[in-house]
């Protein structure tokens, strides 16, 4: 795989039209059960604070879409992050976790067990709707802790021009231009985007902010 290109944020850096992004979020747990699940025990996380302190209404265009991942528990701190972000809340939708065997995940939780993840969908400005024919739910597959599906981000890319960047990015996807985040690669893929440094970046990873899980 060729080296990811490095080069330095605004006022260089393009703006970009679509932005995707699974932040850290960081889980407050009731039992020492729920560590080994929890995103803490896979990857550094942040809180909410410092997520909601990225610049990436520095890093989007004037029309610009947000995909937002996000969590049953976290949906509400997700609209604060949306507004941190300078975005409007334009709708939702969900990635129904199928398992290697074809069925319906039957993950975590406290109150429900898991077995899809919701997605924020914001914009700002006026982003033109590039395509009409997307759903509010897709099946897509349960892999690694975290992994989204293809299925998503074929669908991002579908409601959005180029310039992409995908935050929090793990995986080099096909027609995502740029990836921001310390794990970026980590699981290889056919896309080969710039990899990206924020202004200003010093984000300490530190203590949990957020709803509980089991």
């Amino acid at each position: 795989m060729e080296q990811l290109t490095l080069f330095e944020p605004p006022p260089t850096l393009p703006r970009f039209n679509g932005i995707i992004a699974d932040p850290a979020w960081k889980f407050i747990l009731r039992s020492a059960k729920g560590e080994k699940k929890s995103p803490q025990a896979h990857y550094d996380c942040m809180t909410l604070d410092e997520i909601k302190a990225l610049p990436v209404s520095d890093l989007a265009s004037d029309n610009c879409l947000l995909w937002l991942w996000t969590t049953g528990p976290f949906m509400k701190l997700a609209m604060d992050v949306v507004d941190a972000w300078g975005f409007t809340y334009a709708t939702c939708g969900t990635w129904n976790k199928i398992t290697k065997h074809g069925k319906k995940a039957f993950g975590p939780g406290y109150w429900l067990r898991t077995s899809s993840e919701p997605y924020i969908i914001a914009t700002r400005g006026s982003p033109r709707v590039y395509s009409r024919r997307e759903r509010t739910s897709f099946d897509g597959p349960l892999r690694e802790h975290s992994r989204k599906p293809e299925e998503g981000i074929a669908q991002f890319c579908r409601m959005t021009i180029a310039p992409r960047l995908e935050m929090f990015s793990r995986e080099n996807h096909p027609g995502i231009d740029a990836v921001w985040g310390n794990q970026t690669g980590m699981l290889g893929g056919d896309g080969n985007p710039a990899k990206i440094l924020l202004p200003g970046e010093s984000a300490q990873l530190g203590a949990a902010v957020g709803p509980e899980q089991g």
